[in-house]
């Protein structure tokens, strides 16, 4: 819904007008209605101070005869309270820093424009925020000095003890404090006013009084309890020191005050309270209440000086991961996910010794650290019935829910120095058991770490590989079966490593995919692989026919820019989108069939060919199949490699060539290694075929001197 953009008096310091425009531009494009004025010298900046007021002063760095400090020092000197952002180019951090400290806001560079709108609708927030502070900060004061007036003129409780006697005479201001304003019968005694004392209290007030009529203390002064009539108890400062002396210089009269003070200890306790659960809301996560990560470290560095101190004082950290949350939460929704969350964290909580402690990290990780621990095997056994217990279906919005995790485990025996250090080694022994097929535990050894290592290094040495032309293209043809003749290449990438040589993509593509490179990856495999088709078509003009496969990506797939830059590429290339076939993993399908139906049509419309790859392996409805604008089927490898005349695997071959055909597609068999293999593909009408029994995959010269033989 529209919102009408907000009105903002906007004092910009710029020399350059253009500059000036884009921040306005900038402006009003965060809805807001700027009313601004421009300056570029003090007096000009002076004279704009006092001519109107301001809600924001944006100022560029450096200006020909003027700069953002001498502004910000002319704002201070002006008393006004104004947001002062200073916009410009890199200055560096030292200087930045410098800005920030000597009063500027905020500071947003030119090149990065789009967080001028928050960062002037927040400092404006915060200017306003500071405005209301100061108001009500002046108001409480007046109201303090009006309260000490009153206070001051109300008579606070007055009273005066005989000693000798034990005759005490209060006023009316201590006997309605006490409730006994207008009681035929108010304290008149020592006795009656001490037995009044809270008896917690009665200790404390009696050392006080006897400390000052022995001299010891210059005043008596005391906080205590008195009993109200009513049965309630009132805190009161009492106040009091000897006035008058008998004749032998024994004190003989003692008076004082008493202050109500109930409001102000009320006040104290509210605050100390509040303090408590502030601390305890720093250290406990506000979803479960299990102590959060800061906690957690906290008694890890304990654990460690412990176990130094005394080496058979060991201690394990395992590190819980929930497998598959992320379907839950996107099935059930985020309030089912928190309950999961909750009744998890009750289980760990329940599981655990007194001594031991669960947290939870954020999302669905979880730590429990266990001291005294007197074996490896009692750590194991732990493991083991927790999986179990988190293996038991929970009731959640009334409907079954069932959970696995994996989990991770070190010991205090590697001898860490930093309660960070066994965190990340039982996080790397988590993605391990992961790995290893998920609900299950695995105990961390230092291979694991040198793994992680070399893992992060390839991804670093991966973003490098394609500006370092370190990848190369390999082509595998795909042969008409029935004919033998060769019809087009599915295209692979090699790396060329400068350590560890060639690597294949089963080396590389995982680490592609999950850190956000493979749709990069997958455009450079495209335009290299069309580049080298035009080259072939250019010089055999026979092999017109030829057609290239490429594996796409899910996440190239639902880029927005695929299409036109396949439209761009046909366009430079000179090439028939006839020519180009993608190749679509099944598992893909399954997502949104839906939303994945209209985009492969907008593929389709481009005259080029799709092809479902990996078909067996994902788990798609074959109910769906005929809704997907595709022209083949590629049997997946595991079954054609397995394939013998009559067993599980011809079976399933034979079923997908058969429904292939019935749906009008043509069926692709990757994988083929054999003689008997090939025989029986083309027995069962299967219409195409690749495979280390035609040729392994060739580099381009290698594959253009194959083409010209075959």
């Amino acid at each position: 819904m529209n919102t009408a953009a907000t009105a903002l008096r906007v004092l910009i310091i710029e020399d350059s007008d253009d500059d000036a425009v884009l921040l306005l531009r900038e402006l009003k494009w965060a809805r807001f209605d700027p009313q601004w004025q421009q300056v570029q010298t003090a007096d000009e900046l002076e004279k704009a101070l006092q001519s109107q007021p301001w809600d924001v002063v944006l100022s560029d760095y450096k200006l020909s005869h003027f700069s953002a400090p001498a502004a910000l020092d002319l704002l201070k000197q002006s008393g006004q309270d104004i947001p002062f952002i200073v916009v410009s180019g890199t200055v560096g951090e030292a200087t930045a820093v410098a800005l920030m400290r000597a009063g500027a806001c905020d500071y947003v560079m030119k090149d990065n424009l789009s967080r001028l709108g928050e960062a002037v609708r927040r400092e404006i927030r915060d200017a306003q925020d500071r405005r209301e502070h100061q108001q009500a900060q002046t108001d409480l004061e007046r109201t303090c000095e009006l309260l000490q007036l009153a206070i001051e003129g109300s008579g606070i409780g007055l009273w005066n003890w005989h000693i000798p006697s034990g005759a005490m005479w209060i006023n009316d201001q201590c006997l309605h404090l006490l409730g006994y304003g207008g009681h035929p019968h108010p304290p008149t005694t020592i006795q009656d006013w001490q037995q009044a004392i809270h008896p917690q209290d009665r200790p404390r007030y009696d050392e006080s009084l006897a400390a000052h009529v022995a001299g010891r203390c210059p005043t008596h002064d005391c906080e205590i309890r008195l009993r109200h009539r009513q049965g309630y108890w009132v805190w009161v400062l009492n106040r009091g020191r000897v006035v008058e002396w008998d004749a032998d210089g024994q004190p003989l009269r003692v008076s004082g005050t008493l202050t109500d003070i109930t409001e102000r200890k009320q006040a104290e306790e509210e605050r100390h309270q509040a303090a408590a659960q502030i601390l305890h809301n720093s250290l406990h996560d506000a979803l479960t209440g299990l102590p959060n990560r800061t906690f957690l470290k906290q008694r890890l560095e304990l654990a460690l000086q412990r176990s130094r101190r005394y080496p058979q004082a060991q201690f394990a950290v395992l590190f819980l991961d929930l497998d598959h949350f992320k379907v839950i939460n996107d099935s059930l929704g985020h309030l089912a996910g928190d309950a999961i969350l909750v009744t998890v964290a009750h289980t760990l909580q329940a599981m655990v010794r007194a001594s031991d402690m669960a947290a939870r990290l954020g999302g669905d990780e979880f730590v429990l650290l266990l001291e005294d621990i007197a074996s490896l095997q009692e750590v194991k056994a732990m493991a083991e019935r927790l999986l179990a217990e988190l293996q038991q279906p929970f009731m959640v919005q009334g409907r079954k829910v069932f959970l696995n995790a994996s989990l991770g485990i070190v010991t205090s025996l590697a001898h860490y120095q930093d309660a960070s250090e066994p965190l990340r080694d039982a996080d790397i022994a988590m993605y391990r058991a992961k790995a290893r097929g998920r609900g299950c535990f695995v105990i961390f050894d230092a291979s694991m770490r040198q793994q992680v290592l070399d893992r992060l290094q390839l991804e670093q040495d991966l973003r490098q590989a394609i500006d370092h032309q370190e990848l190369v293209l390999y082509y595998q043809p795909i042969l008409r079966l029935a004919t033998g003749q060769i019809c087009g290449f599915e295209v692979l990438v090699r790396w060329h490593h400068p350590q560890r040589g060639l690597l294949l993509p089963v080396e590389f593509i995982p680490i592609a995919e999950e850190t956000g490179l493979i749709a990069s990856l997958d455009r450079w495999v495209l335009d290299k692989g069309l580049q080298q088709l035009a080259t072939w078509q250019r010089h055999y003009p026979n092999f017109a026919h030829l057609t290239l496969s490429f594996n796409v990506s899910s996440q190239d797939l639902w880029r927005d820019d695929l299409i036109p830059h396949l439209q761009a590429l046909f366009a430079q290339s000179a090439l028939s989108p006839c020519c180009l076939n993608l190749e679509i993993p099944e598992s893909m399908l399954i997502q949104n069939i839906q939303a994945m139906a209209l985009q492969l049509q907008q593929l389709r419309d481009l005259g080029l060919s799709l092809t479902i790859d990996d078909f067996g392996t994902g788990y798609s409805s074959l109910s769906y199949l005929h809704q997907l604008p595709v022209s083949a089927l590629k049997i997946d490898r595991t079954f054609v490699s397995t394939m013998e005349a009559h067993g599980p695997s011809a079976n399933i071959v034979e079923t997908l060539i058969t429904l292939s055909n019935r749906l009008g597609l043509e069926a692709v068999a990757e994988g083929v290694e054999t003689q008997a293999q090939n025989q029986h593909l083309k027995h069962l009408g299967c219409e195409l075929a690749q495979g280390h029994w035609f040729t392994h995959p060739l580099p381009a010269a290698a594959a253009e001197r194959w083409l010209m033989a075959s």
